[in-house]
């Protein structure tokens, strides 16, 4: 395809705290891979000539695993590049204040690249789509912009942007965060139980629209400033996405999605022959059992699990390391993935002997010592304390903790 790719990677993820303390929301861990890994999956499969991720808050995070996980290869369609904040020739520090203003401060990559489209994504979101059906829309339309959209209920639809979408696939209103009924119901695109359409944040320009646009309009964010002034003129098309779609952007999002991927209820598909997930290869060792009970479950590569341990309904990520006589269950066990080969050998996410887990989010690099209990006995709503915190009535281990032993919550 004719098209440059941009992957936009730089939110600080306030909302996914205490998991983004040390890393960035779109390198939080997810199952084999992190979340990051499902915008470029597909970015990959779209044939782009260039594939672009910007980045800032804590872009290290980002910069390391993806160099250690996608190395550059000469034979590969597609360059792919990360773009950070940075000084320009002038002394002027370039910080990114939004979705436009990322792109607006990097318009010379884009202007080098000379394609047709450009594709912008988010590097924080759960989907399967084909993106060649958006690029046949816009052509079918003959519009400068084709955004995605996604059927949500009306409960949902006030704390999302909702777009008007009429027969002909084109967009005729769009309100973000409707709260008033009588804004609101008039927005209603489709029939059933999910009749409004959420901008799910995903754009497909014409690239010489896209520099005009940027170039000649103010404002820092897409959909806030600039996509508003837009639909209005009629030329903007809307891509309707009725499968799977999970914008990460709490806590209680990312583990619910864990677990309904460990229990092969979600709908994010790594095996669907027309659209599979491309996980980038780890090179560790196979997971090991030792008489346990494991049911409703995924377990990772690399993970040890020792005997009489009882897994149930939980993920257990990469290279976590469970010992004798543990239950788990409804649980999300991050586990560890390491940037470079020095560190695949070493465990660094420990449960020992005889913990009890209920409703726990155990971040990475967490060491839960012998008889360790977390299944909120007081039922309380709110806690927190050096090892863990109480997030939307999840327990979530802080990231380098060391639970003591018969520590109990």
């Amino acid at each position: 395809m004719d098209l440059t790719l941009i992957i936009l990677a730089g939110g600080k993820g306030e909302r996914l705290k205490p998991l983004t303390q040390y890393v960035a929301k779109p390198a939080v861990s997810f199952a084999d891979m992190r979340i990051i890994d499902i915008s470029l999956s597909h970015a990959i499969k779209s044939h782009p000539k260039e594939i672009f991720v910007i980045t800032q808050y804590l872009a290290d995070t980002i910069e390391n695993y993806i160099y250690a996980h996608y190395p550059i290869d000469p034979n590969a369609h597609y360059k792919l590049s990360i773009l950070s904040p940075q000084e320009d020739p002038n002394g002027n520090l370039l910080f990114f204040k939004g979705t436009a203003d990322a792109i607006r401060k990097n318009l010379d990559h884009l202007i080098r690249a000379k394609t047709k489209y450009t594709m912008i994504l988010s590097g924080d979101q759960l989907f399967n789509m084909d993106l060649f059906k958006v690029k046949d829309l816009i052509e079918k339309l003959s519009t400068d912009l084709c955004i995605c959209c996604h059927p949500v209920t009306r409960e949902d639809a006030p704390r999302l942007g909702i777009l008007k979408v009429n027969s002909s696939h084109f967009i005729t209103e769009f309100h973000e965060k409707p709260q008033d009924p009588k804004v609101l119901d008039p927005l209603a695109s489709l029939e059933g139980d999910r009749p409004f359409l959420a901008s799910m944040g995903l754009y497909l320009f014409k690239t010489d629209a896209l520099i005009h646009l940027l170039t000649t309009q103010k404002g820092d964010d897409f959909g806030k400033d600039l996509i508003p002034n837009l639909i209005p003129k009629g030329n903007v098309g809307g891509y309707i996405y009725e499968h799977y779609w999970e914008d990460i952007g709490t806590v209680k999002s990312y583990f619910d999605a864990c677990l309904l991927l460990a229990t092969g209820k979600s709908g994010l598909k790594f095996d669907d022959p027309h659209h599979p997930i491309l996980v980038p290869p780890h090179f560790t060792a196979p997971a090991q059992f030792h008489s346990n009970k494991i049911d409703a479950s995924m377990v990772c590569q690399g993970t040890k699990i020792g005997m009489g341990t009882t897994i149930l309904s939980s993920l257990i990520g990469p290279k976590s390391w469970i010992g004798k006589n543990c239950h788990i269950e409804h649980s999300v066990v991050v586990g560890h993935q390491p940037y470079n080969t020095t560190k695949y050998e070493t465990f660094s996410t420990k449960i020992h002997d005889g913990c009890q887990l209920k409703n726990v989010l155990v971040d990475a690099e967490t060491i839960l010592d012998e008889g360790v209990v977390l299944l909120n006995e007081k039922h309380l709503q709110t806690f927190e304390d050096p090892y863990i915190v109480l997030v939307d009535g999840i327990i979530v281990t802080k990231r380098f903790a060391h639970i003591p032993k018969n520590y109990r919550f």
